[in-house]
């Protein structure tokens, strides 16, 4: 019920002083519905999501709110299909911030303790969870245009990992060590 008051609030909003691609985004959308994810996609409603909680949390939401919901918390399968800009955030202080982890837990969907699947049907793929991670957030941020991608004329803020990402077993993605940090342009860390 408070996404979809939420929701109102930012449709009434909208009515009452348009202005032009206005962004406005639900931070921890955790069980937003179906109908509201249409909603949102409907009036360019972005969500953001925190898969290293779902990590977390994933085994002990059974018994606190039903298989049911648990599995469908952070529903990221269902926001993207339904055309709704989905951006990842670590929630860092309250988790340690390993972006990893998040990108592991939106291809996995594991709880921590288990690693039972919570969800499977809302899983996404690598290059989804990535871009999560990255140029949704900056167009969150209304920063697409110098960072968030690997482009000729953007923020240089990169890492880079020991390892391809992309052709590891996703459950060793949190264990990549980060090898070299880059911001803006100047390695800050490694080398």
């Amino acid at each position: 019920r408070s996404i979809d008051a939420v929701i109102d609030g930012y449709l009434a909003a909208m009515a009452k002083t348009p202005r032009p691609d206005p962004r406005h985004y639900l931070i921890h959308a955790d069980l937003v519905t179906p109908e509201a994810l249409k909603r949102m996609a409907a009036a360019g409603i972005g969500a953001n999501f925190n898969p290293t909680i779902k990590f977390l949390i994933a085994d002990g939401q059974v018994q606190s709110i039903g298989p049911e919901r648990a599995s469908y918390e952070w529903p990221f399968k269902t926001a993207l299909t339904s055309g709704v800009h989905v951006a990842s955030g670590s929630d860092a202080p309250v988790t340690d911030g390993n972006w990893r982890q998040g990108i592991a837990t939106c291809v996995l969907r594991e709880g921590k303790q288990s690693g039972q699947v919570s969800g499977p049907e809302q899983r996404i793929s690598l290059a989804e969870a990535i871009r999560s991670h990255t140029l949704t957030g900056a167009w969150q941020d209304r920063a697409e245009q110098w960072k968030g991608s690997l482009e000729t004329g953007k923020a240089a803020d990169l890492c880079v990992l020991d390892g391809q990402i992309d052709r590891i077993d996703a459950h060793n993605i949190p264990k990549l060590a980060v090898t070299t940090t880059i911001v803006d342009g100047r390695v800050v860390f490694g080398g």
